[in-house]
Parts: structure tokens; C-alpha cells; sequence
């Protein structure tokens, strides 16, 4: 159990909301069922994402979960678009968010809320609170609620589930090779640097969102030369975002995205959006400190002409 304390949440409701998206967002809303969830992401008219979040249709408003350092920027965007539709975009500083993980979980949660949802789905097990079932190489699940009822809560689930910190977090989204956009990475990187159409958080057959013919015609193209990849440094080493990736010759290949050092070794695990090439040779380094990276292998396929029809 790790409570996500950079988390922020935005909320969006009014008649013309889920129209009003359908125009901003890289995923299809017309597919998004009440209690149901997705990654999506919001990009510039160059195609460039200025926010990527959970977005939850929770029936009555849809709930966009992301890095609080990027709540700022998406509602002043998004805000410049909605003033054209009856919608209404509110920072929910009430929320929190806890990530649950474990194995044989889904016992668990069984016993403590009385149900499990399903993979892409979330149950409301209490007023204003809903426990999503989210997507990793292990079973995990993330619990939305009130910041008021945090210690009720969190008193309540220890006694089945173990606190750590939110870098354990981190950690199985790195293992899982599922990218956060922070904030040092605002208008950097198209979805496809993130891997996002494999996540199944772009959809290509959805019509037209600002910036959809960039990420589209790159897609179509099938000519990205640079993607996020898992790496493991020999040693433990600080990371902060954006430092600088290398090869043997010196020639850039990328840069971190972030990274976390787990307490029980000697080594640092971080995501970093590098040059394919460099990926499937594993020549990467950083410029002046000796240590070697692996990179390893994407946890899922990755297939451009299958996500086209999405």
C-alpha cells in the first residue's frame, strides 16, 4: 500500500463534457463506459503532450488522475477549448490516490471491499470513492478517495496490506514499462515516445482531437526512431529527469524519464525514452560517469499497423 502523494486530480462535468473531450483527448470517450478508465493523454496542435493521465468516467463527471506539476498546465489549455461548450474544469484538491499491489491481491481486495473489478473497470465502494483495477506486469490496483477519510482508510487496510513508499509504486510502473509524464517533460515527447498507442491509450480511428494529425501522420509513417524503454544502471546512481543518455561514441541517444533505486540493491531502475537502436544493441551510457545500463526487452508488443484500427 503506497499512498501517491504527487498525485492531482482534475474534474470535468457539464452536459457538453464528454462531447468537449472527444475534441482534446487522444482516446475514444465514445468507447469509455460509465466505471470505466484509460490512459489518455492531451497534446498541442504540433502533437506534442502537455498532460497524460487515468481518466475515469464515473458516470455523473469524468475524473482525470496525473501528476499534480501538470494540473496547472491542463486546465489553463484545455480551459482555452471549453469556454465553447457547457463544461466546467475544476482542480479536486479533496482527492487522494493509494496504490495497492501484492501477490494474490485479488483475494484480498476481495475480503476488504467485497468485490474485485475488472481489468480497465472501477467499483464505487463509498461515496465519492472508486477502486480501479489498473494494468502492470503484476496485479494491482489504485483506490480514489477523500483526503478526509485517508486515515480512516489507510488505518483500515493496513492491517492487510503492508505500507511502503511511493517509490515501490514507481517501481512496478517501471517494470511495466507504463510512463508518468512529469512535469520537466511537458510538450517533449509525442504519445509515441511513450509507448501510449501500445497502452492502448491513443485511438486512430476516432476522428479528429487537436494535434491528432501529427500523432497520426507519424503512425501512419511508422518512422519513430525513438521510444521508452526500461534500463537497469550497474550501481546506484541519482537520475534526475532529462539527464542526458550516451553511446560509446558520445552521440546522444536519449534522456531519463525517471528513475527510482530500490533499498534492497545496488542498482537503479528507470524508464528513458531512447533511440531504438540504441535499445536493441544496448549501448548506452552516461557522458562522464562509468556505468553501464541494460535495457531490457518491452513487456508487450509493439505493433503499428494493429494500433492503427484502434
Amino acid at each position: 500500500m503506497s499512498l501517491l502523494a504527487d498525485r492531482g486530480f482534475l474534474r470535468v462535468n457539464g452536459p457538453d463534457s464528454q462531447r468537449f473531450l472527444q475534441g482534446q483527448l487522444s482516446n475514444n470517450l465514445d468507447t469509455l463506459e460509465p466505471a470505466q478508465h484509460h490512459l489518455s493523454t492531451a497534446c498541442t496542435p504540433k502533437g506534442r503532450m502537455y498532460s497524460a493521465f487515468r481518466l475515469l468516467n464515473s458516470e455523473d463527471t469524468f475524473l482525470l488522475s496525473m501528476h499534480h506539476g501538470l494540473l496547472d498546465t491542463t486546465q489553463a489549455t484545455l480551459g482555452k477549448y471549453a469556454v465553447f461548450f457547457k463544461t466546467e474544469l475544476t482542480t479536486d484538491s479533496s482527492l487522494v490516490a493509494l496504490g495497492l499491489s501484492g501477490s494474490d491481491i485479488s483475494t484480498t481486495v476481495n475480503e476488504v471491499f467485497g468485490r474485485t473489478p475488472e481489468a480497465g473497470c472501477a467499483i464505487e465502494v463509498g461515496e465519492n470513492i472508486w477502486l480501479l483495477a489498473v494494468p502492470g506486469a503484476c496485479e494491482r490496483y489504485e483506490l480514489w478517495l477523500p483526503a478526509d477519510q485517508l486515515s480512516d482508510w489507510w488505518n483500515r487496510l493496513k492491517t492487510s496490506f503492508r505500507p511502503l513508499a511511493q517509490s515501490h509504486w514507481r517501481l512496478l510502473d517501471i517494470e511495466a514499462v507504463i510512463p508518468e509524464l512529469l512535469p520537466e517533460a511537458i510538450e517533449q515527447y509525442i504519445p509515441q515516445h511513450l509507448n501510449l498507442p501500445s497502452l492502448n491509450a491513443v485511438s486512430f480511428r476516432k476522428g479528429c482531437y487537436t494535434g491528432q494529425e501529427i500523432v497520426a501522420r507519424m503512425q501512419n509513417l511508422g518512422q519513430l526512431k525513438s521510444r521508452c524503454y526500461r534500463l537497469t544502471a550497474s550501481s546506484a546512481v541519482e537520475l534526475p529527469a532529462n539527464t542526458k543518455l550516451v553511446n560509446a561514441a558520445g552521440k546522444t541517444m536519449g534522456e531519463v524519464l525517471y528513475a527510482a533505486t530500490p533499498s534492497d540493491t545496488n542498482q537503479t531502475e528507470l524508464l528513458a525514452v531512447i533511440r531504438v537502436e540504441a535499445a536493441e544493441t544496448g549501448d548506452v551510457q552516461l557522458p562522464d560517469i562509468d556505468i553501464t545500463f541494460t535495457v531490457s526487452s518491452l513487456p508487450y508488443s509493439i505493433d503499428v499497423k494493429a494500433e492503427l484500427q484502434r
